[in-house]
């Protein structure tokens, strides 16, 4: 079982439309119950993986659900899967970490898959290079 085809992180400007593929297939000829899901990370994950880890045990922590909220929810019977992920109009609030899950479900036990990209966005309107020269003069 193996990843065809994963997200790559992209940078792009706000407003921007733009399209994460994922794509799996199982192996073998049986015929699987395959599930991709799209999730938001926000964070690359050990700083979402030690986040979490210092919610206190035994209480659900809030910050969880904001942290991954689930995107995208997609199920098929068979071997191949692939979804593409679609935003429109990317903003700054939509920079971050996107990961695709794959769960296999033909197993006794369930199998997952992650593949993840990081997304950033750019202001519209200034060039990189001009914002970091005006954050060097904040600086100074």
């Amino acid at each position: 079982a193996t990843f065809t085809e994963v997200p790559k992180d992209v940078t792009v400007r706000e407003g921007d439309d733009i399209e994460m593929p994922c794509a799996f297939r199982a192996s073998g000829s049986t015929s699987y119950s395959l599930e991709i899901q799209w999730w938001y990370l926000k964070e690359p994950a050990r700083e979402l993986a030690h986040e979490l880890a210092i919610s206190v045990p035994g209480s659900r922590s809030k910050a969880a659900p904001r942290l991954c909220p689930l995107l995208q929810t997609v199920r098929v019977q068979g071997n191949d899967i692939s979804h593409r992920l679609r935003l429109s109009g990317v903003r700054r609030q939509d920079e971050g970490v996107y990961e695709c899950r794959v769960a296999d479900y033909s197993d006794d036990e369930t199998q997952e898959h992650k593949a993840q990209a990081l997304l950033r966005v750019l202001s519209r309107f200034a060039p990189p290079d001009v914002q970091a020269a005006e954050a060097v003069s904040h600086i100074q």
